[in-house]
């Protein structure tokens, strides 16, 4: 995989980089993984176009990134585990917020395009909603691919042969062609500023302050001022996902990012989240991210090449 090894020299000569990964998926010829730790800079860089899709997380505990735009900047905040899919020859135009962090470190994997093109084309399409491309996801936030990820470093530590690397690969594609676009579209709306009614913006930022407190239609309608029935409409409307499951949403990003920081317990977590008790978050947990708040936390931990 000469040619994705060139794509990723090239695409952060900018800066600084060290790669602590050892060179071992250089003769892999289906799929090709970088871990890239960035040092800091002040301008903005024009990444280059990949001839492959490519998949980039965030090892950092919390790094925000602007990307430019429809004419301006926006920033994404992401943490540790999420990051971005950048289909293939589709570059962008970044900046990186180092303030006091001394580099960025990412978990960087480029999935062939042909790959993605023959899963396309062989799995069959009754009863699914199998696209026959990649979106632009600028926000990625998928349990199942970051797990993978991680143990796909592990693997090739051990010396795993090109086989491997070849399921991986043709999981990955299965899953992303598979994937649900509307809840990357519904996590892009989250943005305030993508909202131009004042009152959700309002109800947005009421729910972020207050997700160990009861937030339902009722007590939501209000801080809006309007009927819960009227409330309920332009809101699903304004953001993409009823009050209910926004609600939920938050609360669950809320939690990861707790079971990911911290040393607090279930419990502790559960109320500080919303939730009544701990078989209830982690019940709620499990049938959203497919795992338990305590499998989930000891995936990210037992990686070892996290930054602190």
């Amino acid at each position: 995989m000469n040619s994705q090894a060139n794509d990723v020299s090239t695409r952060w000569a900018y800066g600084s980089y060290e790669d602590p990964l050892p060179g071992d998926s250089d003769g892999w010829r289906s799929l090709y993984l970088r871990i890239i730790e960035v040092a800091p800079y002040l301008d903005p860089v024009e990444l280059p176009t990949f001839s492959d899709p490519a998949i980039t997380l965030v090892l950092n505990r919390s790094f925000r990134i602007d990307t430019f735009s429809e004419g301006r900047w926006r920033g994404t905040k992401y943490t540790r585990g999420t990051g971005k899919l950048t289909p293939a020859r589709q570059g962008r135009l970044i900046r990186h917020h180092f303030e006091n962090q001394k580099n960025l470190a990412l978990l960087h994997l480029i999935l062939p395009q042909n790959t993605v093109d023959l899963v396309a084309a062989e799995v069959p399409k009754a009863g699914t909603t199998l696209r026959s491309f990649l979106s632009d996801v600028p926000f990625l936030d998928d349990p199942l691919i970051t797990n993978l990820m991680f143990s796909v470093v592990a693997t090739l530590r051990d010396g795993a042969p090109d086989f491997y690397a070849q399921a991986v690969a043709q999981w990955l594609a299965a899953h992303l062609l598979l994937g649900p676009s509307a809840g990357f579209e519904w996590s892009r709306s989250l943005t305030h500023e993508r909202i131009s009614d004042y009152r959700m913006v309002r109800v947005l930022e009421y729910v972020e302050a207050h997700l160990s407190e009861r937030l339902d239609l009722r007590v939501l309608a209000k801080e809006a001022g309007i009927s819960p029935f009227h409330f309920a409409a332009l809101f699903t409307k304004a953001v993409g996902a009823t009050p209910h499951r926004h609600v939920r949403h938050l609360r669950m990003q809320a939690a990861k990012a707790m079971l990911r920081d911290t040393d607090k317990s279930t419990l502790d977590i559960a109320l500080s989240c919303g939730f009544g008790s701990a078989s209830h978050f982690a019940a709620a947990f499990r049938r959203q991210f497919l795992q338990s708040p305590t499998e989930y936390r000891t995936s990210l931990r037992s990686f070892p090449l996290l930054p602190t």
